[in-house]
């Protein structure tokens, strides 16, 4: 079995109720390409929540905080249950470092082929920065295949990976998403479910 490097010692299983799909707070109907211009305007913010995995075999869940500094520079604390240890990626423009809670210290000039070299199963930090805002990311083509009703995607399809935007919520007249889940499309069973309880425009030091 390979070791989890990304996640040290997971405790619990990922729960699978699936909750209401829904936008919470929001009253009107959205402008889908003014929305996605006003996020890609957004390069500076910091999200705070909780993230559950779920593998063939394993899976578990941990807090994370995620501050992204511009288009290139972001650091990622995910903090495993119960004292576990701590996990930080550290992304810059000339690539990725993850150090361990056990000290170990890995390189790569791109994060997602770090993670699938670590764990065995990919996890889409790239893809992440985007969907995190409610857009798809500029590197590649995707498709759409379900609206919500406040004119906002629903599910969309990006490099392999079906992302359901779960929750909306309307923040001082700023949009922005506080669930998320995304499934590896495909022989790969991965699946990852995004809570964010905390939205801020710009970065913090965690």
């Amino acid at each position: 079995m390979k070791l989890l490097y990304l996640m040290p010692l997971l405790i619990w299983l990922v729960a699978c109720a699936t909750p209401e799909l829904k936008d919470d707070s929001l009253e009107d109907v959205v402008n889908w390409q003014l929305y996605q211009k006003n996020q890609n305007l957004l390069q500076s913010w910091t999200i705070k929540g909780r993230l559950s995995v779920q593998t063939e075999y394993e899976g578990g869940q941990l807090d994370y905080g995620w501050a992204q500094h511009n288009e290139t520079d972001y650091d990622i604390g995910l903090r495993a249950p119960m004292g576990a240890g701590t996990t930080i990626i550290n992304g810059r423009k000339n690539g990725v470092t993850i150090k361990t809670s056990s000290g170990d210290e890995y390189f790569d000039t791109n994060a997602d082929e770090l993670i699938k070299r670590l764990n065995g199963w990919p996890l889409p930090v790239s893809g992440l920065q985007y969907w995190v805002k409610g857009i798809p990311s500029p590197a590649g083509g995707y498709e759409i295949s379900e609206w919500s009703e406040m004119g906002l995607p629903r599910v969309m399809l990006q490099d392999g990976w079906r992302i359901e935007f779960r929750r909306y919520k309307d923040k001082a007249g700023n949009i922005f998403l506080s669930k998320l889940f995304i499934n590896r499309l495909g022989d790969e069973e991965v699946d990852v479910r995004l809570l964010v309880r905390q939205w801020i425009k710009g970065t913090e030091v965690k």
